[in-house]
C-alpha cells in the first residue's frame, strides 16, 4: 500500500488525545458506614489520581478512528500490474455519457462484453457504470485539454492497449499541441449538429467581431479609427539603448496601424525608464491609469553565459541583474532566473527588467523576437503568453478529415505490463464508519452504568 499524499500521516499525532484522556483517571472518594455518631465529623472531599487505562476497548476504538482518518487524508492506493492483453478502455465525459450511450448503445455493449472498462474522460479517469446513464449532472466539466488527458494515459495503460474515445472534435479542446500516445486510440466523434457562434474580442488596440463555424473562424474589424500609441521614453546620459527601443516601437505601430507619439504632452499609455536612477515622480504621474511602466532595475551585475527563453527561441546573453524571487516571472533565462518580472498595482502595471536593451548585455535587440515580445507589453495586453492566439470556448472549428488528431508512437515498448493505481479510500471510509458507530454505542453504555457500592 502506498499513499498519494504522505503528509496526511502527520495527523497521526492526534492519537495523543485519547491517550491522555484514558490515562488520566480521577477517582471519587468512597463513603464508609460507621457505627457511632461520635466518629462523625466533617471531612474534605477526597479524590485519587492514577495513570491507568481502565477501558482498553474504548481506547483502542478511538485510536483506530484517528488512524483511519490519517490514512484517508493520505489517500492510500494499491499498485496493480495490468497486462496489455486484457486492457481496453472506453473513454467518455461523464456529463455526456447518457447521450453517448443512447447513440452508441450497441457499440458500447459489445465492447463491455469483450472486457472493456468505461472511464470518465476527465482528471482521475474514474470508472463509470452503465447505471450512470441516468446521471444528467453537467457540473463535472472537463478542466484539462484533451492533449493533457491523452498524454496522462501513457502512464496508466500499457503500450499497445486499445482505447475507444467518444469526444468532441473541436480544435479548442485539443490545445496548442497534438497528444503523443503509445496506445491504440479509436476516436469516435460525437453526433453534433453544425453550429455557428460569434463574439467580440480585442487585439492590438482594435475590436473585432469573430464568427465561427466548424470549418473556419473569421475576424472582422469593427473600429478602424484607433487612438495613437502614446509612449514616454527616458534615457540616462551616455546610454544608447533608446535607439533599439524606438525601432521596435515603430515596428509595433506599423503592424497595429497606429500612429506613434513619443514623449507627447499629457498622459501616455506606457513609459520606458532606461536608467539606473530611481523612476521620477513626474515620469510616473505622466502614465495613464491602468497604463504600464517598463523600468530598468539596479543591483548586483552577474556575468554568466546563458540564454533568454522567448517565443521558443534561445537568445544568448552574458550579463543580468540579480533578481528577487517574489515577483511573477515573464521572461526567464536558461537557469530559470527572472529577466522580466511583472507587478500589478492599483495605478499601473510595472515591468521590472533585470538586464539592458543593449548588445553588450544580450542579443535580444538584434533578434526579430524582440518586437514580438514587446508587443503585448506596449499594447497593454494581459495575456503576454501566446499573444495573438485566442482561446475562446465559443470557437466551433473542428478537425478536417485529413488532419491528424494524435501522434502515434510506433515504437512499442518491450514491456507488456504496467501499473495501475487502485484507490482504497472507500474501504477506509466504510471501516471508519463501523468503528465510529461501535465507539458511540460503547461510550453511551458506559455513561449509563450505575455502580452500587456496598
Amino acid at each position: 500500500m502506498q499513499f498519494l499524499y504522505p503528509i496526511g500521516l502527520l495527523s497521526l499525532a492526534g492519537i495523543i488525545v485519547p491517550l491522555i484522556i484514558h490515562l488520566w483517571n480521577v477517582k471519587q472518594s468512597k463513603t464508609l458506614r460507621i457505627g457511632s455518631i461520635a466518629l462523625l465529623a466533617e471531612s474534605a472531599p477526597a479524590s485519587s489520581k492514577s495513570f491507568k487505562i481502565n477501558d482498553w476497548l474504548l481506547f483502542l476504538l478511538r485510536c483506530l478512528l484517528i488512524l483511519l482518518a490519517a490514512f484517508i487524508l493520505a489517500q492510500p492506493f494499491l499498485k496493480r500490474i495490468v497486462s496489455a492483453k486484457n486492457t481496453g478502455w472506453i473513454l467518455v465525459e461523464k456529463s455526456n455519457f447518457p447521450g453517448v450511450y443512447k447513440d452508441n448503445r450497441k457499440a458500447i455493449d459489445s465492447l463491455t462484453k469483450l472486457g472493456y472498462e468505461i472511464h470518465d474522460f476527465n482528471v482521475g479517469f474514474n470508472r463509470i457504470n452503465l447505471k450512470d446513464t441516468a446521471n444528467t449532472d453537467k457540473t463535472d466539466a472537463n478542466s484539462l485539454s484533451y492533449t493533457s488527458l491523452l498524454n496522462q494515459l501513457n502512464m496508466l495503460l500499457p503500450s499497445g492497449s486499445k482505447v475507444c474515445l467518444f469526444a468532441d472534435e473541436r480544435l479548442s479542446t485539443i490545445g496548442y499541441q497534438l497528444p503523443e500516445i503509445s496506445y491504440k486510440l479509436n476516436w469516435n466523434p460525437l453526433n453534433q449538429a453544425d453550429t455557428m457562434s460569434s463574439w467580440i474580442t480585442d487585439y492590438a488596440g482594435k475590436k473585432y467581431e469573430a464568427k465561427s463555424n466548424p470549418s473556419a473562424t473569421v475576424y472582422t474589424a469593427i473600429n478602424t479609427d484607433v487612438p495613437p500609441l502614446k509612449v514616454a521614453v527616458y534615457e540616462a546620459s551616455g546610454n544608447a539603448d533608446r535607439k533599439y527601443l524606438i525601432a521596435a516601437l515603430n515596428a509595433i505601430a506599423g503592424f497595429s496601424g497606429r500612429q506613434l507619439e513619443l514623449n507627447p504632452n499629457g498622459k501616455v499609455a506606457i513609459g520606458f525608464w532606461l536608467s539606473d536612477e530611481p523612476v521620477s515622480v513626474d515620469f510616473k504621474s505622466a502614465i495613464d491609469t491602468n497604463g504600464s511602466l517598463f523600468q530598468y532595475e539596479k543591483g548586483k551585475v552577474i556575468t554568466e553565459n546563458s540564454f533568454l527563453n522567448m517565443e521558443g527561441k534561445k537568445i544568448p546573453f552574458t550579463k543580468r541583474i540579480e533578481t528577487p524571487k517574489s515577483l511573477k516571472k515573464t521572461w526567464t533565462d536558461g537557469f530559470g532566473n527572472s529577466i522580466l518580472a511583472i507587478e500589478h498595482s492599483n495605478r499601473a502595471t510595472v515591468y521590472h527588467f533585470y538586464s539592458r536593451l543593449n548588445p553588450q548585455w544580450n542579443q535580444l535587440v538584434w533578434d526579430e523576437v524582440f518586437v514580438k515580445a514587446l508587443m503585448p507589453i506596449v499594447l497593454n495586453n494581459e495575456k503576454v503568453e501566446d499573444f495573438g492566439f485566442e482561446d475562446n470556448k465559443a470557437d466551433q472549428r473542428r478537425f478536417a478529415l485529413s488532419q491528424s488528431r494524435i501522434i502515434q508512437d510506433n515504437k512499442m515498448a518491450a514491456a507488456t505490463k504496467t501499473n495501475r493505481n487502485e484507490p482504497l479510500s472507500k474501504i477506509f471510509w466504510i471501516v471508519g464508519f463501523v468503528i465510529f458507530i461501535a465507539e458511540r454505542i460503547l461510550s453511551y453504555r458506559k455513561k449509563n452504568i450505575v455502580y452500587v457500592k456496598n
